[in-house]
């Protein structure tokens, strides 16, 4: 039996969302919010103190250097990617294999993955529908986790790809 949430529940299901079979993200400490633009910064709060309300830790968020980032990338889309120090120098990578993805006005797209979890939209307002979203999926997660109370192991994030939008498609 598995250790950890592996589809979450929504009020309004997302357009397309696909678990995969890929090992999972574990949270921890070590894991920063990094992001492309200062305009959306403050946004990210709900999900620092998420993290605050059950470790009493909230987890930090910072610019992505921009030699960690093309331009034309970060002109593109505006990007949150959850990951640790070292996985965010390949920011590069991570989002040019998924720079083909098209999204609409208001739509957004997350992907977890081992490493990372990645947030782009093409807007401010498919931006904060991407992260409350995510603040949906990362409280059933913690909650899961609690419920479990198998506090020796890591609280774990299944690998997924959603793809959603203020209206419908």
């Amino acid at each position: 039996m598995s250790n950890f949430l592996k589809e979450f529940k929504f009020d309004k299901v997302p357009h397309k969302i696909v678990y995969l079979d890929k090992e999972p993200l574990k949270l921890s400490n070590e894991l920063i919010f990094f992001h492309n633009k200062n305009k959306f910064r403050k946004y990210l709060n709900k999900l620092q103190y998420l993290f605050k309300s059950y470790t009493n830790t909230p987890l930090q968020a910072a610019g992505i250097r921009d030699s960690y980032l093309k331009e034309e990338l970060s002109e593109k889309f505006l990007i949150m990617l959850l990951s640790n120090s070292e996985t965010v120098k390949n920011s590069d990578k991570i989002i040019e294999s998924h720079s083909e993805i098209e999204l609409d006005k208001s739509c957004f797209y997350i992907k977890s993955d081992t490493n990372f979890i990645l947030l782009l939209s093409k807007n401010l307002e498919g931006l904060i529908l991407g992260i409350d979203t995510l603040e949906i999926i990362l409280n059933q997660i913690i909650e899961d986790y609690m419920i479990r109370k198998k506090f020796d192991d890591y609280i774990k994030v299944c690998s997924f790809e959603l793809i959603d939008c203020i209206k419908s498609l």
